[in-house]
């Protein structure tokens, strides 16, 4: 009966330590996705109204990494990127 449950214990840690093994590995690859996503975005992707939105989240990605999390749902997931185009900042020239 107890080697039953020394079994049980020692595959769920196991399973547990090659759960925590894959996301030692994801984890970083998923920041730098996040913070070249921010780089190539445009100004006018960036909710808010501060013109300095992009290097702000790109500043805050770089240094707290837990805030690729916040900006991949914030941004990321809600304008997909080159979609928003900035408006030209005057009119072209008419001849």
């Amino acid at each position: 009966m107890f080697h039953l449950m020394g079994l049980f214990f020692g595959v769920g840690f196991a399973i547990l330590a090659a759960l925590a093994a894959l996301a030692a590995l994801v984890y970083p690859v998923f920041v730098v996705w996040m913070i070249v996503d921010g780089v190539l975005r445009t100004d006018a992707e960036y909710p808010g109204i501060d013109s300095n939105r992009k290097v702000l989240w790109v500043v805050l990605m770089v240094l707290l990494h837990p805030v690729a999390i916040a900006y991949f749902i914030c941004v990321f997931n809600k304008v997909k990127r080159g979609s928003l185009m900035q408006q030209p900042c005057c009119p072209a020239p008419t001849t």
